[in-house]
């Protein structure tokens, strides 16, 4: 497998990760305890596929990339066939479905060096030049994040977050207490409906 694709799977691996571990604000806990294990394995793989010359664990990662596909679906199905708001709330087409398209892209190209390897066909690449690793470094990072970005702002934590340019000194002492004096209002911390 080239240096590029092997980066390109572990950065995918990683977005993966972190949008199941944003998933786990705001789900089940029967759905959270799953989502944040398996995202923590994710995004740890993501991290060590980095680091490796050969990806580590490769057919259990296959597993571990289609697998909540299949959850996901049969997650679906149940919440519809139920009717179940709680879960059908959980289960938001877009982080789910950009999560998706990561565990895709890991498992399509895992099957593919899997088969490549069985063939006998030569599957170790020879290096890249500097530039072109670099360039398809950028682009494998700005992909990831463009799709990562709206996928996290799309889950529970993302759209509970403090936007941008709109942080104030509320939460600043406003006076400092005399002595022996309650210091309950010490403090005007914003509060945060929806929780």
């Amino acid at each position: 497998m080239s240096t590029i694709t092997r980066t390109w799977i572990a950065f995918a691996a990683v977005g993966t990760g972190l949008i199941h571990i944003a998933l786990v604000i705001g789900s089940p806990l029967a759905l959270g305890i799953p989502l944040a294990i398996l995202g923590v394995i994710e995004f740890g793989w993501g991290i060590l596929a980095f680091t490796r010359d050969e990806l580590p664990f490769a057919r259990a990662a296959m597993v571990v990339a289609v697998a909540p596909l299949v959850a996901w679906g049969l997650l679906v199905a149940a919440a519809s066939t139920l009717q179940t708001p709680a879960l059908a709330a959980a289960l938001d087409v877009v982080p789910w479905g950009i999560a998706a398209i990561f565990q895709l892209f890991v498992a399509g190209s895992l099957a593919r060096h899997a088969r490549r390897k069985r063939e006998g066909k030569r599957t170790t690449a020879s290096a890249p030049g500097a530039a072109r690793y670099l360039t398809a470094l950028m682009l494998g990072a700005l992909a990831v994040s463009a799709l990562t970005t709206p996928a996290l702002a799309a889950t529970e934590a993302g759209i509970y977050a403090q936007p941008h340019g709109e942080h104030d000194s509320s939460i600043t002492p406003q006076r400092d207490a005399p002595a022996g004096e309650d210091t309950e209002d010490l403090f005007n911390i914003p509060s945060h409906e929806g929780h």
